[in-house]
């Protein structure tokens, strides 16, 4: 006779509350799902059943009149340049920060950390000034340079934390063999740190995907403007129609959904790793 596996009831309450937060997180895209099949009657009428019909009106509309594929495009864009060199600034000079002693070093990490702490609104009028003065107000240019700005100070606080606890053996063995600096981060530091590296990534893609603010102050034409503020516009000229509106909002959770499903693994190693060692 087989004997049933027990479980600890510590093991099933933390069980059940993980399973409970999980549901929390989940029921929203559940309720914009099921109510994106619904017309502006249909979703006045209960918000919470299930369509009557699968109606794909509003992802036609949404994608055909409103052109949504085009915002998705710029947003993708302005995000996958935005982090790849903000990455690649933020790779060097953590390993700077980390491993090369210099004068002055302390000094200089607490400048670019305390950056952090320097709310964005602050620093926008200025900014927008001098990118006037630059030309470089409605264009992709401008959006970029503030991602990376705004984005370089927290990666470097992370990646710096990292690449200290890379064990300093492997660093030195490298350059015994010959590997100069620029090796020495492509083959050593880049896969030590990966786990680290992703979860800049998709903290970086969320953020930008989600920003309102920067875009809508410097990109002026239409045909430029991210998703977030091409939602904002279409929320103002749809005000009545909930059910449109939360299909342009599940249509905008999909790439970094789609990254985050893609990077997972990776994130999860990141989070657990310094409980490993």
């Amino acid at each position: 006779m087989v004997k049933k596996k027990k479980y600890p009831a510590s093991r099933i309450v933390i069980f059940t509350m993980l399973s409970v937060l999980a549901l929390s997180f989940l029921y929203p895209l559940f309720f914009m799902f099921i109510n994106s099949f619904k017309t502006k009657s249909e979703y006045r009428k209960s918000a919470f059943a299930f369509p009557e019909s699968w109606n794909f009106d509003n992802y036609v509309y949404m994608l055909d009149q409103f052109e949504l594929l085009r915002y998705f495009f710029n947003t993708i864009l302005i995000a996958a340049v935005s982090i790849a060199i903000m990455m690649l600034l933020a790779i060097f000079a953590s390993y700077a920060f980390a491993r090369l002693p210099f004068k002055g070093r302390g000094i200089v990490y607490l400048l670019v950390i305390g950056t952090m702490f320097i709310p964005a609104q602050v620093t926008m009028i200025p900014m927008y000034q001098m990118f006037s003065k630059l030309h470089l107000v409605n264009t992709f240019t401008g959006v970029i340079l503030c991602n990376i700005a705004g984005g370089l100070p927290g990666a470097v606080l992370l990646l710096t934390a990292n690449f200290r606890g890379i064990p300093g053996e492997l660093i030195e063995a490298g350059k015994i063999d010959g590997a100069g600096y620029f090796k020495v981060v492509r083959h050593i530091i880049m896969p030590m740190g990966k786990a680290t590296i992703a979860i800049n990534v998709i903290l970086s893609f969320v953020g930008q995907c989600n920003d309102l603010f920067t875009p809508m102050i410097l990109l002026q034409e239409m045909d430029k403007r991210t998703v977030m503020v091409a939602l904002s516009s279409i929320m103002s000229k749809t005000s009545g129609d909930q059910a449109f509106q939360l299909t342009g909002l599940l249509l905008a959770v999909i790439p970094p959904l789609l990254l985050y499903i893609c990077l997972q693994k990776y994130l999860v190693k990141g989070l657990t790793v310094g409980a490993i060692k």
